[in-house]
């Protein structure tokens, strides 16, 4: 009885096994219908996503570029490992758009394709640039904007493009041996992309501002390949202390995938002499015009865009009779030689080569006041031919004086156009032309002035060993004078025959339209 209730036992147990086993059959047979239903759906949805795409990306392109222009399809194709992300595609002339997800520059939609491959739609023969915009994912991770941008392409239609971003690189820049007596720490560096936009090429801050507060390497990770610019400063740099420092901005090639280490370009102290190299020899003077002895002098290098923070001389002390000497100083540059915030100019016609330079420096002298409707203030003029006066000996007479130099290109450019209007006013009339130099090399200036053909205008140069002012405002500078003294014009650009004219209706001189009447006899 036991055995046979054991058999009927087992015979239940496997009919219900065989029973769950039929149902398990029946429920992956339908899971599997099910699963196969959403990816033939899932397939045809994205299938219509990309005609979407393609298509919103078409009527916009449409509406932005006219519908005189032929729009084509392109392909993108992905060479080589990158990071996770998507292509962009935008104008050549704003690159800009390429490096960022969301731009108020148009882009054209990229729809995939397939296997590292996108289609989108492009103005034809016009030509852009392809971005990769990495995912979030992946910026959380690196805390770095990736920045890759293609090389230019035209569009034709049928055409495939290939791109290859590669992947991230590291700047590296070396701080950790500055030589010794450059000012380097603490310093600020900025790594900077090169982009462009609006059809010019510029730099975007690419990773913020980086302080280093001792020697180190500075790295920078999760950088696109591309042309970059690395601008470093020494902070809180003194000029005019003029003690070396780390100064430099220069465009760097970053490729993709490595370490690229940077040396700083360190400024050069020059202390050699060399053939054709320039001596500069001068008085430091204090506001009472006597000599000052154990003063620092410097010679500022100077570009066309401020100071040459490349480029340093060792200083110069003035003797027991206020002298200094610069020797071996280059040829054929703009410098100024400073002292205690004054400084002197000397341009390149005096620096040629082999050149023994005079210059004196005088300190603690005013500013030249100018104010309209006031008196201007005395000031002595060494005259061409020799004769020192003041000013003020040309009382009677409306005087032109305008301020120019031989170093100032502007100045030079308008001296002939200032003589061809004294050629034509002054005869016969009450109006006198000055041109006051406030060179430093007399020579220089008095060689400029006999070359030249400026005959209309009477040539002075400003001594500042031998005045109490001094005129610190950009140049060419010119004044209308009236008889007594009174400044009645001045500024950049002046209309000078147009104040002439307002002066003369209240002086009954004749203005520069005015024809000269000669002297009745």
């Amino acid at each position: 009885m036991v055995r046979r209730a054991a058999r009927i036992v087992r015979a239940q147990v496997d009919r219900y096994g065989v029973e769950e086993r039929i149902m398990s059959m029946k429920k992956a047979r339908a899971i599997f219908h099910l699963s196969l239903f959403i990816l033939v759906a899932s397939a045809l949805a994205t299938n219509r996503h990309v005609n979407v795409l393609n298509g919103v990306c078409a009527k916009e392109l449409r509406n932005e570029t006219g519908r005189d222009k032929q729009l084509v399809e392109i392909t993108l194709k992905l060479e080589g490992k990158t990071v996770p992300g998507k292509p962009k595609v935008v104008s050549a002339q704003n690159t800009f758009d390429a490096l960022f997800e969301k731009t108020s520059g148009a882009s054209s939609v990229s729809a995939k394709a397939g296997e590292n491959t996108w289609t989108c739609y492009a103005v034809e023969d016009e030509e852009y640039v392809i971005g990769w915009i990495a995912e979030k994912s992946w910026f959380a991770k690196k805390s770095r904007m990736f920045g890759y941008c293609s090389e230019p392409f035209i569009a034709h239609a049928g055409r495939t493009v290939e791109f290859s971003p590669g992947m991230p690189a590291t700047f590296e820049y070396d701080l950790r041996n500055p030589p010794e007596g450059i000012e380097t720490f603490p310093a600020e560096v900025i790594l900077h992309r090169e982009t462009i936009k609006n059809h010019k090429r510029t730099f975007l801050s690419w990773g913020g501002q980086q302080k280093i507060e001792r020697p180190s390497v500075l790295k920078i990770s999760g950088l696109a390949g591309g042309t970059y610019k690395i601008s470093a400063r020494a902070c809180d740099i003194q000029l005019n202390a003029r003690t070396p420092a780390l100064c430099e901005d220069c465009e760097v090639e970053i490729k993709p995938g490595l370490a690229n280490r940077f040396d700083p370009n360190y400024p050069q102290i020059d202390s050699t002499v060399e053939a054709g190299d320039v001596t500069i020899r001068g008085t430091l003077y204090g506001p009472d015009k006597k000599p000052l002895a154990n003063r620092i002098v410097h010679v500022i290098p100077l570009t066309s865009h401020g100071y040459d923070l490349s480029l340093y001389y060792p200083a110069s002390t003035t003797d027991s009779n206020g002298r200094f000497e610069f020797v071996g100083v280059r040829p054929n540059r703009l410098v100024y030689v400073s002292s205690e915030n004054t400084s002197v100019n000397l341009g390149k016609q005096s620096l040629v080569e082999n050149a023994s330079v005079s210059v004196d420096i005088v300190l603690g002298l005013k500013k030249l006041p100018v104010a309209v409707g006031k008196p201007l203030e005395e000031i002595v003029i060494d005259w061409k031919g020799g004769d020192t006066r003041r000013l003020s000996d040309l009382a009677g007479k409306i005087v032109v004086l305008d301020i120019w130099a031989t170093w100032c290109a502007p100045c030079l450019r308008a001296l002939p156009e200032l003589n061809s209007l004294a050629t034509k006013v002054s005869a016969g009339s009450n109006i006198v032309f000055v041109a006051l130099s406030v060179d430093h090399d007399k020579a220089i200036w008095e060689r400029v002035v006999e070359e030249s053909n400026w005959k209309a205008l009477k040539h002075g140069v400003l001594d500042r060993t031998k005045n109490s002012y001094v005129f610190d405002r950009p140049i060419p500078y010119t004044m209308v004078i009236d008889e007594i003294g009174v400044v009645r014009a001045e500024g950049h650009g002046l209309d000078i025959g147009l104040e002439l004219n307002k002066l003369a209706k209240t002086s009954g001189q004749p203005g520069a339209g005015t024809p000269g009447r000669s002297p009745e006899k």
